[in-house]
């Protein structure tokens, strides 16, 4: 086989190739998030102009990402107009203090949520809401939560304690307690370390001590 047919064919299929669009570097400039799949409007680097461009995500995981955020694009079948959107990123929002190994889930107004190292999960934002139409499973050695204003918990019953099966446990409350309505311990209530099951006082004539108080 000649030199000559070889640099032919080597011209033949740089040709061919030539027509075939690689994958490219583009600036999101609009996002239609109201299809099933999102579409979005962007610019390529080479001057290409995108329109109603699929944005393709893992299942189970959905983002709007914002103007300004730079895509790769697959152009199937080699061509531009046919193209895809396969990763998305912005450097101005992106976490970067993020250790090898952790995952961080976030957003443009700097809500955080981030699985470190040591199974430490913490979450950063400005108001914490649940929406859950059954229970909530809360296990672990110790749980604390920290407001620095307020905090606010509903329920038309609540029930505390040492597990489940009413085991028994010691609660402590640091500060003062104002109760609206009528508190009762099915035991004892102690005040000052003075029981008012086993109390007794004087009689205001200075006679004996009274009786305990009763029960109904």
């Amino acid at each position: 086989m000649s030199n000559d047919f070889l640099r032919r064919m080597d011209t033949k299929i740089a040709r061919a190739l030539s027509r075939v669009r690689l994958g490219f570097r583009a600036v999101l400039t609009a996002l239609d998030t109201s299809p099933s799949v999102q579409l979005l409007q962007a610019d390529g680097l080479s001057g290409e102009q995108l329109q109603a461009a699929e944005v393709f995500q893992h299942f189970g995981f959905t983002s709007a990402p914002p103007a300004g955020t730079q895509c790769i694009v697959l152009p199937l079948g080699g061509k531009s107009s046919h193209g895809v959107i396969v990763a998305t990123e912005h450097g101005s929002y992106r976490v970067a203090a993020l250790k090898s190994g952790e995952v961080c889930v976030y957003n443009q107004s700097g809500a955080k949520i981030t699985l470190k190292e040591d199974k430490l999960v913490t979450v950063e934002c400005k108001r914490l809401v649940f929406d859950v139409e059954d229970d909530i499973d809360m296990k672990a050695k110790r749980i604390r939560a920290v407001a620095s204003e307020w905090m606010g918990l509903y329920a038309p019953e609540w029930e505390m304690g040492g597990d489940e099966d009413g085991g028994e446990c010691e609660g402590v409350w640091r500060g003062n307690q104002h109760i609206t309505g009528t508190s009762r311990a099915d035991v004892d209530h102690v005040s000052g370390g003075v029981s008012l099951v086993h109390h007794v006082h004087r009689e205001n004539d200075g006679g004996g001590p009274t009786d305990p108080p009763k029960r109904k």
